[in-house]
């Protein structure tokens, strides 16, 4: 699994400190640092003014240290399903990550339960299934079909008006159809031209080696909920209201990889509503064909002095 490079969102580079065989099961354990750079090109607009490191990077930084060390003789392996994840408390800049997966056996694959760490406590729990790279992608479950356009539609000056996500983190491009309280449909253009693919030097030849990092379309899919957790009251800029959360995600299914040139269209429904906390399902599909669903989407709203006390002595 880890001998075929793969494009990252995440330029900071991570380093596998452990693996092996541990605990009275002998599972496979592996454990890996990564220190997030101040100058992190992912934190530049998420979120201006209140970096965050996003909670699916913390998913899939999981997911690189579980490339980068497989159990032995597991063969080629690709991430089926992010069974869960739970975002515990923020990860900013300067912040040095700790990685640690267990693995288990299942079916014909491996399922891997991680924790990171980092300065001041626990960040994030996940539970990743992977299956063998060669056996067929497992068929999506009953998904509603995209609205057919009825309600408004939105372009990129439009939706910052909404959202605080900016550049290099803005990732959707247009709103089709958006009717608050329901329903989102939005498309994301993925490009080569995306700062993501510098990071991978020199060029490689594989054409794996340029399917979308999971972390960016599980943000993109992210975004279109976040337009309707901001459909009562635009949520612009972090500091003078509130900051937008990642709570959780749970049953996120993946498909055939996302390559450049490919256009992602998002669908999301509200489900749920409790007090400042709101619970989504979505889906995207790529010329019509599901590449991911996700059966639980959490956001929450929460006050970035709050959050971060020191921010309140910030002029």
């Amino acid at each position: 699994m880890g001998s075929t490079p793969f494009c990252r969102s995440v330029r900071t580079p991570l380093t596998v400190v452990r693996t092996g065989r541990s605990g009275p099961d002998a599972h496979h354990i592996t454990t890996a640092e990564l220190a997030l750079d101040a100058q992190e090109p992912v934190f530049d607009g998420h979120y201006p003014g209140f970096p965050i490191f996003a909670g699916v990077f913390l998913v899939e930084s999981a997911h690189r240290a579980a490339a980068a060390a497989p159990p032995e003789g597991s063969g080629p392996l690709r991430l089926a399903a992010v069974e869960s994840a739970r975002f515990l408390s923020p990860a900013y800049p300067g912040d040095l990550l700790t990685v640690e997966l267990t693995w288990t056996p299942k079916g014909d694959g491996w399922l891997v339960r991680g924790v990171l760490s980092g300065p001041r406590a626990a960040v994030a729990r996940v539970r990743l299934r992977y299956a063998p790279a060669a056996a067929p992608v497992e068929p999506f479950p009953a998904v509603a079909a995209p609205a057919s356009g009825t309600g408004d539609r939105m372009l990129v000056p439009d939706i910052i008006q909404r959202i605080p996500h900016r550049q290099q983190m803005l990732l959707i491009d247009q709103v089709l159809d958006f009717v608050p309280g329901e329903h989102v449909t939005a498309v994301k253009a993925v490009t080569y031209g995306e700062p993501w693919y510098r990071w991978q030097r020199p060029e490689p030849t594989a054409a794996e080696a340029y399917a979308y990092p999971i972390g960016l379309l599980m943000e993109s899919l992210n975004q279109a909920a976040a337009m309707l957790a901001t459909a009562d009251a635009a949520n612009t800029d972090v500091l003078a209201s509130e900051v937008l959360m990642l709570g959780s995600y749970g049953d996120v299914s993946f498909g055939e990889p996302v390559y450049p040139g490919d256009l992602l269209e998002h669908t999301v429904r509200l489900t749920r509503t409790l007090n400042d906390t709101q619970f989504f399902e979505g889906s995207t599909r790529v010329r019509g064909k599901l590449v991911i669903t996700a059966g639980q989407m959490v956001l929450a709203r929460r006050q970035a002095t709050l959050i971060r006390p020191e921010m309140a002595a910030t002029p």
